[in-house]
């Protein structure tokens, strides 16, 4: 009679079945936003078209990799429980491709950094250093674990996978808390401004949280239970949240952009009766007050203001390309 090890489906094949079916309903949504993006977005520049292009073949393919992973243990060697304790090809390689997809969004979000700082290369250049090592060490992750056989192997490496999940969790708090710190730095003390910068900050905060929330649970995970597969339900999903977080970053522009053209207007629009020349209180002779001037003179601080349409032109910068900008936006 045939004896075979006992396995804990529920830690092991179970937590990459979660991972798989939330990553499906994750790739729905994002196939959603790219149908979004390119209808309304048809005139972007070639470079972001390639990187969302690029994104979603990624998610593609680890979608693929990862449902092969599952009918493979759960289906295909249904009657050979020891069999689960062998590595198959497409549990590694699928880290190849999140991989890919996490530093692809990363340095995207890196260069907003560079563009809202205004040149900072010291900043963007430490961050972009951290996305090359971290997929440097995921690349080297795949390479080993494909010359291993089990499971137990991989704790052999857990080391190098704990640093991956910690670089991830780093870069994309840099990116987050930086972001929201030079926003903040660039409130001027106007109503309208300052509420534009609490609506990016936020923005910031929501497109980046769920990136963080699963890298943190990933790399938890590994630490409190390394002998079991829990981190999977995360991991399986940190590709997909990357993906989405880009394509609401991008399809967001144009509700970003109009509020920003509507402050912008305002603020140098005046009506024809407010000139310059005019003074509070100025009378004529007869103790009249001139034609023209209104019961109201405003002095308008032209440097505040162009401080103003500086900053604002630097937070323009995260929503949309030099390109866009240039082209439907000349008076900037």
């Amino acid at each position: 009679m045939a004896t075979y090890t006992k396995i804990d489906l529920d830690d092991s094949m179970g937590s990459m079945l979660i991972g798989v079916i939330i990553s499906a309903v994750l790739f729905g949504v994002s196939l959603v936003q790219t149908f979004y993006y390119y209808l309304s977005y048809p005139k972007d520049v070639w470079y972001l078209k390639a990187l969302v292009v690029s994104t979603v073949v990624f998610d593609t393919v680890h979608l693929g990799l990862i449902s092969h992973t599952v009918y493979h243990y759960l289906v295909s060697h249904y009657f050979h429980p020891d069999h689960l304790l062998l590595l198959t090809s497409s549990v590694l390689l699928e880290a190849l491709f999140t991989g890919l997809t996490g530093a692809f969004v990363q340095t995207f979000y890196t260069a907003r950094v560079l563009r809202l700082s205004k040149g900072n290369y010291y900043l963007s250049g430490f961050i972009f250093f951290l996305v090359v090592a971290n997929a440097g060490c995921g690349t080297a992750w795949v390479i080993l674990s494909m010359q291993m056989k089990t499971f137990q192997d991989l704790l052999g490496i857990s080391a190098l996978t704990l640093t991956i999940n910690a670089l991830s969790t780093a870069i994309d708090v840099m990116i987050a808390v930086t972001l929201c710190i030079m926003l903040n730095n660039a409130r001027t003390g106007f109503k309208k401004s300052d509420t534009i910068i609490n609506r990016l900050i936020l923005f910031v905060v929501n497109t980046g949280v769920l990136t963080s929330c699963c890298a943190v649970g990933s790399l938890v995970s590994l630490l409190a239970s390394p002998n079991t597969l829990i981190y999977a339900s995360f991991y399986f999903c940190i590709g997909r949240f990357y993906t989405n977080s880009l394509l609401a970053t991008l399809n967001a522009r144009k509700s970003l952009t109009g509020t920003m053209q509507d402050v912008s207007h305002m603020l140098v629009s005046l009506p024809p009766s407010i000139t310059p020349s005019g003074s509070m209180g100025a009378v004529n002779t007869l103790g009249e007050r001139p034609k023209g001037q209104g019961n109201i003179t405003i002095r308008i601080d032209t440097t505040k203001e162009s401080i103003h349409e500086e900053r604002m032109v630097g937070m323009h910068e995260i929503s949309r390309s030099d390109d866009d900008l240039s082209r439907k936006n000349p008076s900037f």
